[in-house]
């Protein structure tokens, strides 16, 4: 078994999806060997991973520029702000994870490209949605 087969079934078993085995398509004029699903449309996937960065990004953006120095001179600091960035923390989280799954379960090629990129923006989440549940029970 070769490491990204290895590496696929684990996938599949920590995102909980059904892993398609590999099929080997022979290109008849050149006799070239490409793994199927190569040809699988990418926009889903990409727009789904995208959607997730861009959340993030807002998610970081407003808890630590814009809530802590814009709600208070407004007078609207409190519960509030902390609320709307567990909310964003969750969205952002549940977009990867699906944008992970989508990858996985198609095989798309692509899908050992994002994997670093995901996990160190999955603990970034992670460690925030942590450090903010804290906060709300502290």
């Amino acid at each position: 078994m070769q490491l990204t087969e290895t590496l696929d079934q684990w996938m599949g078993k920590i995102l909980f999806v059904t892993v398609p085995p590999p099929v080997t398509v022979v290109e008849p004029e050149t006799g070239d060997v490409f793994e199927e699903g190569a040809e699988v449309p990418s926009a889903p996937a990409e727009r789904r991973f995208g959607l997730s960065l861009i959340i993030s990004g807002v998610r970081c953006t407003l808890q630590y520029m814009v809530l802590p120095v814009v709600l208070p001179l407004i007078g609207l600091a409190g519960d509030f702000s902390l609320a709307l960035v567990l909310l964003l923390d969750v969205i952002a989280l549940s977009l990867l994870v699906s944008s992970l799954r989508y990858f996985w379960r198609n095989r798309h090629p692509r899908r050992f490209d994002i994997l670093p990129l995901s996990g160190v923006i999955l603990l970034l989440i992670l460690g925030s949605l942590s450090f903010d549940l804290w906060q709300v029970f502290n």
